[in-house]
C-alpha cells in the first residue's frame, strides 16, 4: 500500500496525554477573546490539523466553527482554509464527492485571492482523488498543474508533496525506474531534522518500488526504517500503512504467519481511525493470504468485505483485486456459476484500469507533439519578424527624416514613461517598507505590552522578601541587595530584547535562586542539566524561567523535612523542561493566572510552537519551546513552513 501526501499545511504534530494537554493549552488561546483574531485562528487551525486522522468528528466540528468565525470576521483567506479542512477530513474518510465539492470551493476562494500556495495545493489533492477513483489520466494533469506553481513560487513542501505523488502513480505503472528518481528528488529536498514523518512517508514508499523490482531486502530495510520514525511520533496513520505493507511483503516471501501478524495489526489501527480506504486494501489482503494458504471459504469472506467497502467508497482498483480474489475463491470451492460471475466483473474493471493507462501513454504522445508543434510556430514566427524589421530598414532608409522626427518624438515618450515608471516604483517600495516597519512595530508593541507585566511583578516580589530579610539579618541583606541589583540590572539590559541566550537567562536564573535560597534556606533547590553546547546555541522569551520558579514557590508547599526542588532541562524535542514535585499548600494562593499565561502570549506571538504545562506523574511541568539563534530580535521571522494546513 502507498502512502499518498494530501497538500495540506505541514503542518502545521499527537498522541497520549501529553499531546492531549498540548492541544488543550493551544485551544486556550483560541478561546481568549482578549488576542488578536489572527492569533485565535491559527491556534483553532492548529487543533483542526492535528486531530483530523485520531478525532475526525471533533476535527470536523472544529473546522465548521474556524468557517463560521471566518466568516463572521470577514476573513477571506481562512473561510477557504476552513473548506480546506472540511474537504480533507472527507478526502480520509473515503468521502471522496464531498471532498472534491469542498476542495472546489476553497479554490474559488484562493483564486479569488491570488493565493498560489493553496490554489497548488487544491489542484494536487484533485489529483489524488482521480487517482484513488482509477483515473490516472487526470491525477498526472492535476498533479503536474500543481507541481508548476509550486516551482514558480519555490515552494518545496509542495513540490515534495508532488514529486511522491507523481512517483506513486509512476509505481502503478510499473515504471520503477521513473518512480525512484521521483521519490529521491523528494528525499533529497526535506529537512532531516524537522521533516522526519515526511521522510518516513518517502520511505514506505521507496520500499514499494524494491517490492516492485523483487529486491526484498531493501524493501524489508526501508519498511523498517520507516516505521522506526513512525512508532518515536505515535503516527498511528502510518503505522497502519507499514503494517499492512509488511504483511504484504511477507506474504510475497510466503511467511504466512508474520503476514497475518502485520496485516491484522494493520486492520485494528484502520478501525479506530475509521479508515475506510486502508480497510479495503486490509482486508483484501487476509483474503490473498487465506487463498494462498488454500483457505477458500476465509478468502471470500475476506475479500467479500473488501469488495463491498471498496464499492461504498468507489475505489475502482481494490474492486478489481477483490473480484480476482473472490473468482479464485469460488472456483476453488467449485462453485463455477459464482466464480464466472466474478470473473466477468474482474475482466470489466481491468479492461477500464488498462485503458486508463493506455491514455496516459496516449497523453505523453500528444503532449510531446505539441511541443514540437509549438517549436515549428516559433521559428516561423521569428523568420516573420526578420522580414518586417528587414522592410522597415528598407523604408527608412526612404524616408530618412520622417524617420528620425518620428524616432525623437518615440525617444521622448518612452525617456517620459521611464522616468514615471521609476517614479512609482521608489514609490511602491517606500510605501511597502513603510507597511513592513508598521507591522513589525505593531507586533514589538504587542511583545512590550506583555512583557511590561513581568518587570513590576519580579521587583515586587523581590521587595517583598527584603523587607522581611532586613528585620533578621543586616549583613545578609546587604548580599541581598547585591545580588538584587544584578538581577534588576539583567532585566533592564534586556528589555528591548525578544530573545535572550540560554546562557544569559541561566545566569540570571541563579542570582534569583541566590534571592529565594537566603529566604527559605533548606526548604528550597534549583538544579539544571543543560549542556553547555546548548547554551549559547538557543535563545529564550527573558524572564520565562524565573516567572516558572515564582509560581513553583507561590503554590507548593516547603519545610525542611520535605523541600520544594525545581528541576530544569532540556528534551529531545529542544524544549526547556521546569518540573517541580506537587506539594499544594493547605490554603492555596491567591492567583492572579499572569504568569503562565503571559509565557503563553508571549510564545504566541513569537512562534507558531505552543507552550504546554500540566501535571504528569504526581508533577507539575511546563514545556517551553527553545528558538534556534543568537538571541536578537525575530519580528519579521515568523512565517510558516508550508506543510500542516493550506
Amino acid at each position: 500500500m502507498k502512502t499518498r501526501y494530501t497538500l495540506l499545511f505541514t503542518l502545521f504534530f499527537a498522541a497520549g496525554l501529553h499531546a492531549q494537554v498540548r492541544l488543550d493549552s493551544v485551544l486556550l488561546i483560541w478561546k481568549n477573546t482578549s488576542l488578536p483574531d489572527t492569533v485565535r485562528i491559527k491556534a483553532l487551525q492548529y487543533v483542526t490539523w492535528r486531530t483530523m486522522n485520531t478525532i475526525p468528528d471533533s476535527s470536523y466540528k472544529l473546522a465548521l466553527e474556524q468557517l463560521a468565525f471566518a466568516r463572521d470576521k470577514k476573513m477571506q483567506k481562512w473561510e477557504g482554509k476552513a473548506y480546506y479542512n472540511m474537504a480533507s477530513n472527507h478526502y480520509w474518510q473515503g468521502e471522496y464527492a464531498e471532498a472534491f465539492r469542498l476542495f472546489q470551493k476553497s479554490l474559488d476562494i484562493r483564486s479569488a485571492l491570488d493565493d498560489k500556495q493553496g490554489v497548488a495545493a487544491i489542484l494536487g489533492n484533485f489529483g489524488l482523488l482521480y487517482n484513488e477513483q482509477g483515473n490516472n489520466v487526470k491525477a498526472v494533469e492535476y498533479l503536474h498543474r500543481s507541481l508548476k506553481i509550486n516551482e514558480s513560487i519555490r515552494d518545496t513542501a509542495g513540490m515534495c508533496a508532488n514529486y511522491s505523488n507523481l512517483a506513486s502513480i509512476y509505481l502503478e505503472l510499473k515504471n520503477s525506474a521513473k518512480a525512484l528518481e521521483f521519490y529521491n528528488l523528494s528525499l533529497s529536498l526535506y529537512d532531516p531534522v524537522v521533516e522526519q514523518r515526511d521522510i518516513a512517508i518517502t520511505l514506505n514508499n521507496i520500499a514499494n518500488v524494491y517490492k516492485a523490482e523483487k529486491d526484498y531486502d531493501k524493501a524489508l530495510e526501508y519498511l523498517n526504517n520507516s516505521l522506526e520514525i513512525r512508532l518515536k511520533y505515535n503516527d498511528r496513520t502510518g503505522m497502519a500503512i507499514n503494517y499492512i505493507n509488511l504483511g504484504s511483503l511477507y506474504l510475497t516471501l510466503g511467511d504466512y504467519e508474520k503476514a497475518v501478524l502485520f496485516v491484522e495489526k494493520s486492520i485494528e489501527l484502520f478501525l479506530e481511525l475509521d479508515d475506510k480506504s486502508g480497510l479495503t486494501a486490509a482486508y483484501h489482503n487476509m483474503g490473498e493470504i487465506a487463498s494462498r494458504q488454500n483457505r477458500p471459504r476465509d478468502a471470500e469472506r475476506w475479500c467479500s468485505k473488501s469488495l463491498k467497502l471498496a464499492r461504498e467508497i468507489d475505489k475502482v482498483p481494490i474492486q478489481s483485486d477483490a473480484c480476482n480474489c473472490l473468482y479464485k475463491a469460488y472456483k476453488s470451492m467449485g462453485n463455477a456459476a459464482k466464480a464466472l460471475e466474478y470473473y466477468e466483473q474482474y475482466t470489466v474493471l481491468n479492461d477500464s484500469l488498462q485503458n486508463n493507462e493506455t491514455e496516459v501513454k496516449l497523453n505523453q504522445l500528444e503532449f510531446e507533439k505539441a511541443i514540437l508543434t509549438d517549436s515549428l510556430t516559433r521559428e516561423e514566427e521569428k523568420r516573420d519578424l526578420r522580414l518586417a524589421y528587414q522592410d522597415t530598414i528598407n523604408r527608412k532608409n526612404r524616408t530618412l527624416t520622417a524617420s528620425l522626427i518620428a524616432a525623437g518624438v518615440i525617444l521622448l515618450l518612452a525617456s517620459l514613461f521611464l522616468v514615471g515608471m521609476m517614479y512609482f516604483r521608489r514609490r511602491s517600495a517606500v510605501l511597502q517598507l513603510k507597511t513592513q516597519q508598521l507591522e513589525n512595530q505593531q507586533l514589538l508593541n504587542e511583545i512590550a505590552l506583555l512583557k511590561s507585566q513581568v518587570n513590576p511583578h519580579f521587583l515586587f516580589n523581590s521587595l517583598s522578601i527584603l523587607s522581611s530579610l532586613v528585620r533578621h539579618d543586616p549583613e545578609l541583606s546587604e548580599q541581598f541587595i547585591d545580588q538584587l541589583s544584578r538581577s534588576y540590572r539583567y532585566i533592564l539590559e534586556q528589555k528591548e530584547q525578544t530573545l535572550v541566550p540560554l546562557r544569559t537567562e541561566l545566569e540570571f536564573i541563579k542570582s534569583y535562586a541566590f534571592l529565594l535560597k537566603i529566604r527559605f534556606d533548606k526548604k528550597f533547590d534549583l538544579q539544571f542539566d543543560v549542556s553547555e553546547e546548548a547554551l549559547d546555541r538557543l535563545s529564550i522569551a527573558p524572564l520565562t524561567i524565573q516567572l516558572l520558579v515564582e509560581n513553583a514557590v507561590k503554590h507548593n508547599r516547603m519545610s525542611a523535612k520535605e523541600p520544594l526542588t525545581v528541576r530544569v532541562h532540556i528534551d529531545e524535542q529542544q524544549n526547556l523542561v521546569v518540573t517541580n514535585k506537587l506539594q499544594p499548600r493547605s490554603t492555596p494562593a491567591t492567583s492572579t493566572g499572569m504568569g503562565l499565561q503571559n509565557i503563553i502570549n508571549r510564545y504566541a506571538l513569537l512562534t507558531d510552537k505552543p507552550v504546554w504545562a500540566g501535571e504528569r506523574e504526581e508533577a507539575f511541568e511546563v514545556r517551553v519551546p527553545l528558538l534556534a539563534g543568537s538571541g536578537q530580535q525575530a519580528v519579521g521571522s515568523r512565517q510558516r513552513a508550508a506543510g500542516s494546513g493550506q
